[in-house]
């Protein structure tokens, strides 16, 4: 079922930290939005990928985590091939933050918050299916 496992850090310079994550050899093939300037970027090296989003953004995609003075501790964003069957083994032992839906970029994900208030982010890419 799981494919990767790639964290979502939380920065508040994106261009800085890419230009770090550069000089370590990542490569950034994706950033979001695609023109202008990003608030989350994708860094890859091999099969090792990060995923680094302004807090900015990461805010309002879902305030309640901020608001109620929870940090975001940590978010893991695992790719995954048929999600759909997921919810079901967690339904109630977890919290949804937001049920399955489908993201700007077409990925299908859901995510809900472990006992540590880690996000976890679960999505599955429906143009590679």
């Amino acid at each position: 079922m799981f494919k990767t496992l790639s964290p979502n850090s939380l920065v508040t310079n994106i261009e800085a930290s890419v230009a770090i994550y550069k000089l370590l050899g990542f490569k950034k093939p994706v950033q979001m939005p695609e023109t202008g300037k990003p608030d989350r970027v994708i860094l890859k090296d091999d099969e090792v990928a990060l995923l680094l989003q302004d807090k900015p953004s990461a805010e309002s995609n879902l305030p309640s985590r901020y608001t109620n003075r929870q940090s975001a501790g940590a978010q893991l964003y695992f790719d995954l091939e048929h999600m759909e069957e997921l919810p079901s083994c967690i339904d109630g032992n977890a919290l949804f933050m937001k049920e399955i839906h489908t993201a700007f970029y077409g990925t299908n994900k859901f995510m809900i918050v472990d006992p540590d208030h880690f996000l976890l982010i679960f999505a599955e890419d429906k143009k590679e299916s």
